[in-house]
């Protein structure tokens, strides 16, 4: 197949089976920046941010929550344009890539959800006492003002 050729619905069917293959998403890298709700997110520095914070109040969790589900939905609507739309090989293979890192923010930020692995994970950790927190901060303003 060349560059500009729209993939086969089998190689189409192969990255998608990928992304549902339980722990694909090990070792895949978080995308620097996503588009949620035409809203740019600095998803890594983002995740950075909540894995290293020192502590998470329950303010702190119920954002986590609020901000997996605009990641699903994120995630979904990658998996979507995989599936549908016309896509050569070099455009399936960012797409896939950006869906797979998304799931991994989705893999980290559940863990911290979870009482018993939050302590696992925070006892185990190197703890970053000056995390600076000011994308995850304004991110959860505009979580909370449903502008996102």
């Amino acid at each position: 197949m060349t560059e500009n050729e729209e993939i086969s619905d089998q190689e189409r069917q192969i990255l998608l089976k990928r992304l549902h293959k339980c722990l694909f998403w090990v070792g895949e890298q978080i995308p620097n920046k996503i588009c949620i709700k035409g809203k740019e997110v600095n998803l890594h520095e983002v995740v950075w941010e909540i894995v290293n914070k020192p502590k998470l109040d329950k303010d702190d969790l119920k954002n986590i929550n609020l901000f997996l589900e605009l990641l699903h939905d994120k995630e979904k609507e990658y998996e979507e344009c995989l599936e549908h739309e016309h896509l050569n090989c070099d455009e399936a293979k960012e797409l896939f890539d950006r869906a797979a890192g998304v799931m991994r923010a989705i893999m980290d930020l559940r863990e911290l959800t979870i009482s018993s692995k939050r302590k696992v994970i925070f006892k185990n950790r190197h703890i970053c006492n000056d995390v600076n927190t000011d994308e995850w901060d304004a991110l959860t303003e505009e979580i909370n003002k449903n502008q996102l």
